[in-house]
């Protein structure tokens, strides 16, 4: 008997504080108003009030089940259920017209909402950065960038970009270095989605391709690192900017370090013609033909790299008169007379004076082994 009568209290309780068709139109025009304490949020609203009006609720049907309800829009695009004076989002179906207005009709309003929350977000996540508390200014950010996003138009996927690099900045603080890639990452792409944000977005790529060469991070990737490059190689060269030759440079160092020799060949054959005419450039050009023989020697083909060096001598005088000559016509007369030794000695001499770097070391030291294979023979 206590039990039923506790039942019916219930019952009685949840029918007087269903809530109805008022409540509802209040919900929505509140929600979509979203107030905000800052002045830039006011600011906001008032312009945007007067670009598109004030919100009005759609069209509703609204189904009283005594102990809550259910409300309708005409057009079907979304269902609420209310108890207990609140409204709670059932289903959601963007609804498009025949000739596509409909969507935009019927969804002006929820990215009125959205944007705002996004302002929100981008404020809490910047007042929480001011107190140094990075984790909650990194989700915040976060949160931010993917509601911005959600909005889509120019300016907004702008705002988006802006949050990804701020939250990438921020889980930089606290450590969490693969979500921070990844925003940074995000954003770089819907910079490079924008022609005028273009040799930002390759900016952007270059960091992270530097952030993946790093040996001592659990992020280590060589292969994300050279596409990354080649993202920014192609973006600088389409905006024509002049820092395309130096991601050039890199994508092709880092093609041989990783073994794509061929690659990396006839990239230092572009690097090559480039410099000529570039003022900074052309005293390196003896490197980049060193370098683009080394990778012709780690394919182990010396006849090829005897043509090419000929070719070298002929068309660059820079390069005849340099040591990185002197020392590969050292390594193309040791393979001649297949003498380890000497090339042993001659690798010796050269990294005394000028360094060779892991990739080149590794070359060197496989082209010995294969020499001595032969001499043994």
């Amino acid at each position: 008997m206590f039990f039923f009568i506790l039942l019916i209290f219930i019952g009685y309780y949840f029918y007087k504080r269903r809530p109805g068709a008022n409540s509802f139109r209040e919900y929505i025009l509140t929600n979509n108003s979203n107030s905000s304490s800052s002045s830039s949020q006011e600011l906001f609203k008032f312009f945007n009030k007067l670009l598109v009006g004030q919100p009005s609720v759609p069209e509703f049907k609204l189904d009283d089940y005594y102990c809550f309800t259910v409300v309708s829009f005409r057009d079907g695009s979304a269902t609420y259920v209310g108890f207990l004076n609140k409204w709670y989002l059932w289903s959601k179906i963007e609804v498009v017209g025949s000739n596509g207005r409909g969507k935009r009709k019927n969804s002006a309003t929820e990215m009125q909402v959205i944007e705002g929350l996004a302002y929100e977000d981008k404020e809490t996540a910047i007042r929480a950065k001011g107190k140094k508390d990075y984790y909650t200014a990194a989700r915040s950010f976060l949160s931010a960038a993917k509601q911005f996003k959600k909005v889509g138009d120019e300016s907004n996927l702008l705002e988006a970009a802006n949050c990804y690099e701020d939250a990438y900045k921020a889980f930089q603080q606290v450590k969490q270095t693969d979500k921070a890639l990844e925003a940074l990452e995000t954003a770089a792409s819907i910079y490079e989605g924008n022609v005028r944000q273009s040799t930002r977005a390759a900016r952007i790529y270059e960091i992270l391709a530097e952030q993946y060469k790093k040996s001592n991070s659990l992020q280590y990737n060589l292969e994300k690192a050279l596409r990354m490059h080649r993202k920014a190689t192609d973006l600088f060269e389409l905006d024509g900017d002049g820092r395309f030759l130096f991601s050039l440079i890199s994508q092709a160092e880092l093609s041989a370090e990783i073994g794509y020799y061929e690659q990396a060949i006839d990239l230092f054959d572009n690097i090559i013609k480039l410099s000529v005419n570039d003022s900074i450039l052309n005293y390196k050009i003896k490197n980049y033909i060193f370098w683009q023989c080394l990778c012709i020697i780690a394919l182990d083909d010396w006849v090829r790299l005897e043509k090419k060096f000929k070719e070298f001598i002929e068309q660059y005088p820079s390069f005849a008169d340099s040591r990185e000559c002197a020392f590969t016509d050292k390594l193309i007369q040791s393979k001649n007379s297949c003498d380890p030794s000497e090339f042993a000695t001659a690798c010796k001499e050269y990294d005394q004076l000028t360094t060779l770097t892991p990739w080149q070391t590794h070359i060197l030291l496989e082209a010995k082994k294969v020499l001595e294979v032969k001499d043994l023979r």
